[in-house]
């Protein structure tokens, strides 16, 4: 498949719009999900505080899906892909766990139990099994979604 960025980016919008989902949806239900990475982003990292900050998040993790889904894009050329494009996906998204992994273990995120920064280790491990669990899914999940909606909107 030839890349292409527009689907790329329509892609990663929506894929980085629904990744997070699982987290948010448990901690509607009071399930102990520790990790935030909307306040992550926005208030620790760019140093944005209170509900801007939130929003800061958002903003800057779907800019940060977006990259991501380009370079699933432009793996998908790389390899050659040219069907089971969620199947792919898949793969990138283990790759992209992978790597985020490590990312996390570097951010500046605040623990709200302890008020401890930084404290959440290598792909929140510290946080416990529902977190990493939670985390390696979302990445997949976003993979998956990557793979099947850059194919649906492909010309290719």
């Amino acid at each position: 498949m030839i890349f292409e960025l527009l689907p790329a980016i329509l892609a990663g919008f929506i894929a980085g719009a629904l990744m997070e989902g699982p987290v948010y949806m448990q901690k509607a239900l009071g399930l102990p999900v520790k990790q935030n990475i909307f306040r992550t982003w926005g208030q620790n990292l760019l140093g944005v505080k209170g509900d801007s900050g939130y929003i800061a998040g958002i903003m800057f993790h779907q800019v940060v899906a977006v990259i991501a889904a380009i370079l699933y894009a432009l793996f998908f050329q790389a390899v050659g892909a040219t069907d089971n494009f969620w199947l792919w996906g898949l793969i990138g998204g283990l790759i992209h766990y992978a790597i985020a992994t490590t990312v996390v273990a570097k951010l500046p995120s605040l623990d709200p139990a302890t008020g401890v920064i930084g404290a959440q280790g290598v792909g929140y491990k510290n946080y416990g099994l529902l977190d990493v669990v939670t985390f390696m899914s979302g990445h997949l999940m976003f993979g998956l979604l990557t793979g099947v909606l850059y194919a649906a909107f492909s010309s290719n």
